[in-house]
């Protein structure tokens, strides 16, 4: 699963979707090491994807997570493998709402290991963050419809499998054109995406939250 990241401001997601328009080798931005606002499920995301009147690539905004009707809770992780088997939840989103949603970073939270947290006292799972090995953008696989978007999770690489059983479906820079054609289950397999891993620090907070993304 996936249940935070990393945000680019607009501007930033901008040069980012234009290096994919113009095929770029590498992307336009670094992350540096700025303060970056963290969204979580519920919160507003950007991404761009496909206009297929246009032919070109279109910046959107929407809310991270689905409500479906027969769900007590959001669902904001879309499995790949419920995707590439029909499942009836995505199968309008996967067949026509294929984005990309940039990431400076994400997180999850390790299977067993614990730090206690200094608000409460009280042992937490604890965060690990991954990005870039390179300093370069993140490129989530993810769907969207009617103002909602989902990021697209698979099997944990080397990288993320100690920590956790799932992560996002992390895209090259070469990679998105497949994603937004017709071939995108070919990109299934993310054993070969390299990422840094490092422990998020106990003491961060929430401030990074209300950060402005535009």
């Amino acid at each position: 699963m996936c249940g935070r990241f990393e945000v680019f401001k607009y501007d930033e997601v901008v040069a980012i979707a234009a290096a994919v328009e113009g095929r770029a080798a590498v992307p336009l931005i670094s992350v540096g090491s700025e303060p970056r606002a963290h969204v979580r499920p519920g919160g507003s995301v950007l991404l761009f994807g496909r206009n297929a009147e246009l032919d070109e690539l279109e910046i959107d905004q929407a809310i991270w997570g689905f409500e479906p009707d027969y769900a007590k809770r959001t669902v904001f992780n879309t499995r790949i493998e419920s995707a590439l088997a029909g499942s009836a939840m995505w199968k309008g989103p996967i067949q026509d709402g294929r984005c990309i949603i940039p990431a400076a970073a994400f997180y999850e939270p390790h299977a067993t290991e614990t730090v206690r947290s200094p608000k409460t006292g009280r042992l937490m799972k604890r965060q690990y963050r991954f990005a870039s090995p390179d300093d370069e953008p993140l490129l989530l696989a993810g769907v969207q419809q009617d103002g909602r978007c989902s990021i697209v999770t698979c099997e944990p690489n080397q990288w993320v499998s100690p920590v956790h059983d799932r992560m996002p479906l992390v895209l090259r820079f070469e990679e998105v054109v497949t994603w937004l054609s017709s071939d995108w289950p070919a990109l299934a397999d993310r054993s070969r995406v390299q990422l840094a891993v490092q422990p998020e620090a106990v003491d961060s907070g929430d401030a990074a939250d209300q950060l402005s993304l535009f």
